[in-house]
């Protein structure tokens, strides 16, 4: 296929069929596209905005409840001690080892978490209770320990109850150590302390927000709060700006527990409300594009021929028309119309079936396009009759133009039933002088075609 019939072919087809897209009808699906993506991400946005607003509170009061619960695990353990602490000012100087193992012995039966209870005279540690496990710890001289005195120090210093650790316990593993100094006449006499065991406590007082949803730590080793160590859970926890801080006194110095929720499934429904906009979005926009490129395709097959894909009468008449409308304002303008019938059309629909006499006309298109230049207009009147409209034709040139078609036209059409052969009987109207309206055109145009017709049927006569 010549290239320069291929070229117009395909601009005839873009024109005819609509399959193509136009930049505009992307343009609105896209738009209608951004506009269902940017409705649907303001209402999860609110939704998320509540969600987390929700989890907020939810963690608010969850935190709440865990510190209340791990105080008052706290509180059973330490106020145990909170009278033999006077028994011992009291008894100072008549002290029976008996007598306080006994009361140890009681003290330690009712505690929970607690793996001893101990009492330094002095500096140095003069009785333990249970002694089994803790041998190692009878006879303790605090300063001579230094993982341990600056805290001892410290309690004796403030004279206040404070609570240590976790730490490396001398006897074996780690606990915190409650430690209650003892004065007497405004004098130091001694120290009781508490061990307790951390794991346990902790294990019990957490257990609520260990079920998987929420994330737990604790910070503030020897009750240093956020300066102190991390000793339950992820320090990293500490630096995310989804955790939700709550501080806790404990004797001596604060602790600061860091909570925060694991993504639950409300987040996760936002998720997945998030892909049902886009897909909902991507739905809606390739329908609008769809729906476009219908209503346009089904615009351009009103004007457009569809066994041919030229324009059809209607299309034809209007585009020749808005030239004759400028030709009438410009008078040094011209225009040519040319009237083509085919000869033996008839015999070949006849003769070989509708299907050839389809192929024969899009044969005849083809060639007339190309013929012509891509100004012109060449349209499908009606049966086997086409119409061409061109603009500044040198009058001289009419004849050899009208030949051109004719010979284009023609030519032979291979198909699978052999050649197929018609004719072109081929009439012309020039404007202004044949008239300026196209109504006159078509009658002058059509007026020659018959001419031309008779003419060339005595010629075959003869």
């Amino acid at each position: 296929m010549p290239f320069k019939f291929r070229t117009q072919l395909h601009r005839i087809e873009d024109e005819g069929s609509g399959f193509r897209p136009r930049p505009f009808q992307l343009l609105i699906a896209l738009v209608v596209c951004l506009a269902v993506v940017g409705a649907g991400t303001l209402i999860i946005n609110l939704q998320a905005r509540q969600l987390e607003a929700r989890q907020k509170v939810d963690l608010l009061v969850l935190g709440s409840s865990i510190r209340a619960r791990l105080n008052r695990e706290l509180n059973r353990v330490l106020y145990l001690t909170s009278g033999l602490s006077s028994y011992l000012a009291v008894r100072r100087n008549d002290l029976q080892r008996d007598e306080i193992e006994a009361i140890l012995a009681r003290l330690y039966r009712e505690a929970r978490h607690v793996r001893n209870f101990a009492i330094a005279v002095g500096y140095r540690l003069t009785y333990v209770y249970p002694v089994k496990g803790n041998e190692k710890a009878v006879g303790l001289n605090y300063p001579d320990v230094p993982a341990q005195w600056p805290a001892v120090k410290r309690a004796i210093d403030s004279r206040q109850p404070v609570l240590v650790g976790p730490v490396k316990l001398v006897q074996g593993g780690s606990g915190l150590i409650y430690r209650v100094p003892i004065f007497i006449n405004d004098q130091y006499w001694g120290l009781l302390s508490s061990v307790i065991d951390s794991e346990s406590l902790l294990g019990e007082a957490l257990s609520e927000g260990a079920s998987g949803a929420y994330t737990l730590s604790i910070r503030g080793k020897d009750g240093q709060g956020m300066a102190g160590e991390t000793f339950w859970g992820s320090a990293e926890l500490f630096d995310s700006r989804d955790a939700q801080l709550f501080e806790l006194d404990v004797p001596g110095g604060k602790w600061v527990m860091a909570l925060r929720a694991a993504m639950p499934p409300a987040q996760q429904e936002l998720w997945l409300m998030r892909g049902l906009v886009w897909l909902l979005a991507l739905t809606l926009g390739w329908s609008t594009l769809i729906v476009l490129m219908q209503r346009s395709r089904l615009g351009r097959q009103a004007m457009f021929d569809p066994l041919t894909r030229l324009p059809n009468r209607l299309l034809t008449g209007d585009r020749i028309n808005r030239a004759l409308s400028a030709l009438r304002r410009d008078p040094s303008r011209s225009g040519l119309l040319l009237f083509i019938d085919l000869d033996g059309f008839k015999l070949i629909n006849d003769r070989f079936g509708h299907k050839m006499g389809d192929l024969a006309l899009q044969s005849v298109a083809g060639r007339v396009a190309e013929t012509l230049r891509e100004i012109d207009t060449v349209g499908r009147w009606g049966g086997d009759e086409f119409v061409v409209f061109m603009e500044n034709i040198d009058r001289n040139n009419i004849n050899d133009l009208i030949e051109k078609i004719r010979q284009a036209v023609e030519r032979p059409v291979d198909s699978a039933a052999g050649p197929l052969k018609v004719g072109a009987s081929i009439g012309f109207a020039y404007a202004p002088i044949d008239g300026t309206a196209l109504d006159e055109l078509v009658r002058a145009a059509d007026g020659r075609m018959y001419a031309d017709k008779g003419v060339r049927r005595d010629g075959r006569a003869r």
